[in-house]
């Protein structure tokens, strides 16, 4: 067999391979999404059978949990993993999403995004082994039948090669090969996934705030928003530190720890439920929905945003916590506008959302841009300058500590 030949035909597995992931992909976000909003619909206008519904997930987040063991894994400690390692353990893939997907429907002020990318990164690694059995085992591969070949490339256990540097090819055209192709896996993974949310109508996770009308004395207020917003995520950093402490108990108990989240989504299922879940879906209805109350109540509202949060991610319901904090970032930024009425609200609940997210989430290129989604192109200019200014603090910071 030819090299180009080898080479088109690893690229058609590969794409096979990956349009699965994305199928996958799709698959969780599908069941989290319509299975969590079936359940809550049927559930909220009985408030009696709130509770009993909670604590049975509890029991049952805490059960797999004590089952599987501490999952699911959250993003970064995965792509900690396949940095350190070259490859992750992707036997458990699935354990990881569907614990991940009970969390999930039952309510917990998480995000999909953690668990969801870390079985992607998983599930990437098991691709490129299957290539990389495709590759050293060509002959024996390519003489089968196209079903027989099928079974081979999909099988979850085995057919793979597992990374090792020695076992590499050094060949610079091969690498660059390997570069490019991995790419395209991954936006044809993309392109399935979104192709399946659009065919099945699925909401969007990006929606815009509204219009901007601002003018140059908006900049008046940019550094003072800046810094609200820094200490708004330095109060946030202050009280998870002192929670993981206060939860630090039950380590081998993980179903009684999951009980006291179970409590924790009820008391919010009763008095506040469009702060259950993450918040992604809700991010578009902040104008309308709060807009109408108080500074004050809005800041509690955020406060208990993120106490929310914090619980469900110390007592097991763990899960993603981006969408969570860039949702109270972005309600405190609109409560504080109401104080300066004369202004304009979108520039300042811009401005305090990216700080304050960017405080939390330590990363002063990425939240701008991620923020950015959900508000008016006009606005890209001032997170532009809040991104500046805080990657100048960071390299002040560090060349001040030399």
């Amino acid at each position: 067999m030819t090299k180009n030949k080898l080479i088109l035909r690893l690229v058609l597995y590969g794409f096979i391979i990956s349009t699965l992931i994305g199928v996958i992909s799709f698959g969780f976000i599908f069941l989290e999404s319509n299975l969590s909003h079936h359940l809550w619909d049927a559930v909220l206008p009985y408030p009696w059978l709130i509770l009993p519904i909670c604590l049975l997930g509890g029991v049952i987040v805490g059960s797999l949990r004590k089952k599987w063991g501490d999952y699911p894994q959250v993003a970064h400690h995965t792509i900690s993993e396949l940095k350190e390692t070259q490859t992750v353990d992707y036997r458990h893939v699935f354990n990881n999403l569907t614990v991940a997907l009970f969390i999930l429907i039952f309510g917990a002020g998480v995000g999909p995004e953690a668990a969801l990318l870390s079985s992607i990164v998983m599930l990437s690694v098991w691709q490129a082994d299957k290539l990389r059995y495709l590759y050293g085992n060509q002959e024996e591969f390519f003489s089968l039948s196209p079903i027989d070949r099928i079974k081979h490339m999909l099988h979850p256990t085995k057919y793979l090669v597992t990374y090792h540097k020695d076992n590499e090819p050094d060949h610079p055209q091969l690498a660059n090969i390997k570069k490019f192709s991995n790419t395209l896996f991954s936006l044809n993974g993309l392109v399935a996934f979104f192709v399946l949310m659009k065919l099945t109508e699925q909401p969007s996770f990006i929606t815009k705030m509204g219009e901007t009308n601002w003018h140059l004395k908006e900049l008046l207020l940019l550094i003072p928003l800046v810094l609200f917003g820094y200490l708004s995520g330095q109060l946030y950093l202050l009280l998870k530190k002192h929670m993981t402490r206060w939860f630090d108990f039950w380590q081998d108990q993980p179903i009684k720890k999951a009980l006291i989240g179970s409590v924790a989504i009820f008391v919010t299922a009763i008095f506040l439920p469009s702060l259950l879940f993450s918040g992604q879906t809700s991010l578009g209805g902040i104008p309308e929905r709060y807009l109408q109350f108080s500074v004050a109540f809005l800041l509690v509202v955020v406060a208990l945003k993120l106490v929310f949060l914090l619980i469900c991610l110390n007592t097991g319901w763990i899960g993603g916590d981006i969408f969570p904090i860039v949702f109270a970032a972005i309600l405190n930024g609109f409560a504080i506008s109401q104080l300066f009425p004369t202004f304009d609200a979108i520039f300042i609940a811009a401005v305090v959302a990216t700080s304050m997210a960017i405080v939390i989430l330590d990363s002063p290129v990425g939240i701008p841009i991620f923020v950015a989604l959900f508000f008016p192109s006009q606005i890209l200019p001032v997170l532009l300058m809040v991104a500046l200014i805080f990657i100048a603090k960071k390299k002040l910071t560090k060349k001040l500590a030399k």
